[in-house]
This record gives structure tokens, sequence and C-alpha cells, in this order.
């Protein structure tokens, strides 16, 4: 449930992820060599979930791809593969992304296959953020976005805290290919973009924010510059063609 509960304090704006999508399709344990030295057990982990991942799969993944999800469930610490995998996508710096290429291109691949789901979902954090979603707010989670397809979440909240209502247009029921098929775990995938619906709704100490995902089929241009933390400004142009309502590819060019 760490997962569903760990959001982000506010609404930073990323450069877009986008290499790994030329990258090969690889075996889990080749797409993860280049960083596999540098988590703390991952190669026992990369074996436990070749072995008890779900497949024969009826989503026709393989069995590496169905590995790759079972892996991101996993959790053994502050070392846990999604933890570290998600820190780095919150890095400005993308370069320090490449060596998480091939795994990217995998679990991008198994996700794919899986059936989008259109449905309300929860996701949450044990703080008040919710001053930070604006009414109308466009934004863009560059991360692995997991939410629950239950308000249970809120129980896992504490005294203050904010819960996200999602309505998902896209997301990926990755429930049975966990380490954890009972917390119902649902995925929103890298580059999903939201807008905020409405005002916040207050609940006592727990604010809600209402999150719709925009799934339109024309190239949308994410943005023209953009400024990273320190200041400097970045005069590029940034479309995304959707092919369909989830497969993309990014072209970059200048302004």
């Amino acid at each position: 449930m760490l997962r569903i509960t760990n959001v982000d304090h506010k609404p930073t704006r990323f450069p877009p992820v986008y290499g790994y999508l030329t990258h090969p399709l690889l075996p889990l344990r080749q797409a993860l060599d280049p960083i596999i030295s540098k988590i703390q057990l991952l190669d026992a982990f990369i074996n436990i979930a070749k072995t008890e991942c779900h497949f024969p799969s009826e989503h026709g993944l393989t069995c590496e791809e169905s590995a790759s999800i079972y892996l991101y469930t996993m959790d053994w610490g502050e070392q846990s593969l999604y933890r570290v995998l998600n820190e780095v996508l919150q890095e400005n710096d993308r370069s320090v992304l490449i060596p998480w290429h091939g795994y990217l291109k995998l679990i991008d691949t198994a996700l794919k296959k899986l059936p989008s789901l259109q449905k309300n979902l929860w996701r949450g954090i044990n703080v008040d953020i919710s001053k930070n979603y604006k009414e109308n707010d466009e934004l863009t989670w560059w991360r692995f976005s997991s939410c629950s397809s239950s308000v249970v979440v809120k129980k896992f909240l504490g005294s203050i805290s904010t819960l996200f209502m999602i309505e998902a247009r896209n997301a990926k029921d990755i429930s049975p290919y966990s380490n954890f098929p009972e917390e119902n775990e649902v995925i929103l995938q890298l580059g999903t973009r939201l807008r905020v619906v409405s005002d916040i709704l207050d609940h006592g100490s727990l604010n809600v924010v209402h999150l719709r995902e925009l799934t339109d089929n024309k190239e949308q241009e994410l943005f023209k510059t953009w400024t990273d933390e320190h200041g400097n400004k970045y005069d590029t142009t940034v479309p995304i063609s959707y092919i369909g309502k989830s497969l993309y590819s990014v072209l970059m060019k200048a302004s």
C-alpha cells in the first residue's frame, strides 16, 4: 500500500521521458544489467520474480514481461526497485535514466498489453498538499503512479492528508501480476496527463483533489519553454502524438 500513499508534494514540471521507446526489448536480467550492481539484492529478486510471476498470461505477456511487473511490486525496503526508479524519474537531468531504458521498455511493453480501465481510482499522501492543485490546472505525471480501485486507501492515511480521486481512462490493473494481488493495485503509466476538475473538497482533516485523465488523440504541445530548478530556461517544443489511447512517441525539435 506504500506505493499508493506516496505522492509528490507539489506538481513539479519535469522534462518528458521518451528515450526508452527506441530501446531494444530485452529479457529482464539483461534489461537491468546496467543497474544491477547499484541496487542491493536486485539480482536475487529478479530470480524470484521470474519464478513467481503470473505466467502463462491471459493477456499475452511473455514471462519476462510479466516478471517485470512482479518485480516492480516487490518491496525490500529503501532499495526496492520501484522506490529507486521513481526517485530517478523525478530528476530533471534525464540522462540519469539511460541505464533504466531497458527496464522501462520491458515494463512499458508489458503494461501496453493489459486492458485499459475507465474507472475512479484513489491515491493519497499523509500531508495536506491540496492547495498546490487549482481548478483547471493541467499536469503530467512522469512516473509510474500506483492507485487503488477502492477508497479503502484512506484508512492508511494520517490525521492530516490529501486524497486524490482520479477519473482514469487508460489505467492498467496489475493486481493479477503483483506480488500483493490483494491490494488491487492499478497503475497510471508514464506521461499520464491530468486536469484538476474542481475546487478542493474538504472533509475535515482529509482534503480530496479531483483529477481527470486527458486522453484526446490529437497532437498536444506539452510546453514551449520550461525552467529548471536553477532558473535555466529551455526553448523546446515537445509534441506528443497519441496513437490509439496509450501508445505515444515524443519528438523533440527546437522552437
